[in-house]
């Protein structure tokens, strides 16, 4: 006789023996009727487990089998979850809530993934956020029958192009996540189109992902639970979802995404904001964008600081930028005067008009320090239509109406106020006016 608990139940009695220690490993299984498969899939996982002195708990959610998968399971040494959700992703929800692990581990329970690939995930496991098990990498393949094959190849060539996600097998469940990834709470997708909504978000969020190669096997037992008709359908409202996503400024390569635009116009935009601010910047000592976002500028310059109050894109330019701080502008956790340079680029409009800002940048900079500053000129009919336009064009982009307003001479005012003195200044299509500046003297 064996007992099977709910995801609740499960996290209660875990969270009352406060004396257990946590394992370095949680492995989420989906399962439905897997007798037959479960047992062998556990007992290969437990074996490469123990070859890596990995400690691991091994979670099985099971969606209402009407066979032996919770016996096989539990006499295998998994803990078996009834699931209550709906559906696959009902299930790799549930496992996640419970999941315990600094990485969680996840695959298919039929023996398509086989466990003796884990060691090649966990080998790289410090080389990325998310490891995938990929079919379509070099060295990858899959047996699946030709179908199956060719409509997966279509979906993850139409995920990647569409989202820009530099990943080839969006679809395999076979992946080791570090749980810092993870964020069951927020996902919504109730069947096999979960696999592209964390991975996606996980990538939007600034995490890293890499491939390594599966080789992608027929299931050992029983018969596929996966309606292809169904299976493909149910991936449209998801695609158009996570497009909305990836075209927002939430994603948190967005910036750099922008420079390489297939719209014209933004393209266009960021070519030349990018051009403007390297002519007027310094190439001398040490220098901070504050408010960099993922932008081409702090990706070129990476000895400056880059400065951002968005966790996910200071995460999205490591690798990129080594000198990374998440700080407020009013609130520069800089000494004074230490710094040569100031890029201040996009960011004024977004924040309130606040003196402690400007007095901000002054404190930082040294004595004929340079500050480059750019925003929308507001005041000027050219930003008025691009505006409108842009709203039009990108409405999840810029939303007018959200902005702090400045005109040129106003900003020009406001700067001398607080100790800086303009040397020259550009605009792009008479609409975004970028300012070179120079500190004249300290307010402190």
């Amino acid at each position: 006789m064996h007992s099977v608990l709910t995801s609740d139940q499960f996290l209660k009695s875990s969270n009352a023996d406060q004396r257990a220690a946590l394992p370095e490993l949680s492995v989420v299984l989906a399962a439905w009727n897997e007798g037959g498969n479960i047992k062998p899939l556990i007992e290969r996982l437990k074996a490469a487990f123990e070859a890596l002195h990995i400690t691991s708990e091994i979670i099985v959610v099971d969606g209402g089998s009407t066979d032996s998968t919770c016996a096989e399971a539990e006499q295998a040494g998994a803990r078996c979850l009834l699931q209550r959700r709906i559906g696959y992703g009902g299930a790799v929800r549930e496992g996640f809530l419970a999941a315990r692990g600094d990485y969680v581990l996840t695959l298919d329970c039929d023996l398509s993934h086989p466990p003796e690939l884990f060691p090649e995930l966990w080998k790289v496991r410090n080389e990325a956020d998310v490891i995938i098990g990929s079919r379509f990498v070099k060295g990858g393949a899959s047996q699946a029958p030709f179908l199956r094959k060719i409509l997966s190849e279509i979906l993850n060539f139409t995920f990647s192009t569409l989202l820009q996600v530099p990943i080839k097998d969006s679809s395999s469940g076979y992946r080791l996540y570090r749980r810092r990834v993870l964020q069951p709470e927020n996902y919504t997708r109730e069947n096999f189109n979960i696999l592209q909504e964390v991975l996606v978000k996980a990538y939007a969020d600034g995490f890293s992902v890499k491939e390594v190669p599966l080789q992608y096997e027929e299931r050992a037992a029983g018969a596929s639970h996966v309606s292809l008709v169904k299976f493909c359908l149910s991936y449209l409202p998801t695609l158009y979802r996570l497009w909305i996503l990836r075209n927002s400024t939430n994603s948190a390569d967005y910036d750099r995404r922008a420079y390489f635009s297939r719209h014209f116009l933004q393209r266009y935009w960021q070519r030349a904001r990018y051009s403007i601010v390297r002519e007027f910047s310094v190439r001398d000592g040490l220098a901070a964008d504050v408010g960099c976002g993922s932008s081409k500028i702090i990706e070129d310059a990476p000895e400056a600081i880059a400065l951002d109050l968005e966790m996910h894109k200071l995460r999205f330019l490591k690798g990129r930028n080594r000198r990374r701080v998440r700080a407020d502008c009013a609130a520069l956790p800089f000494q004074s005067a230490s710094l040569q340079q100031l890029v201040v680029s996009q960011v004024l409009q977004s924040v309130p008009r606040s003196a402690d800002v400007f007095r901000e940048l002054n404190r930082v900079l040294v004595s004929g320090g340079n500050l480059v500053v750019s925003v929308p000129d507001s005041r000027r009919i050219q930003w008025r239509i691009i505006g409108f336009l842009y709203h039009r064009l990108l409405p999840n982009v810029y939303s007018a109406g959200e902005e702090t307003s400045y005109g040129r001479r106003e900003l020009i005012d406001l700067c001398a106020e607080h100790g800086f003195r303009v040397a020259k200044y550009r605009y792009i299509c008479g609409a975004e006016l970028i300012l070179k500046l120079t500190k004249v003297e300290n307010l402190e």
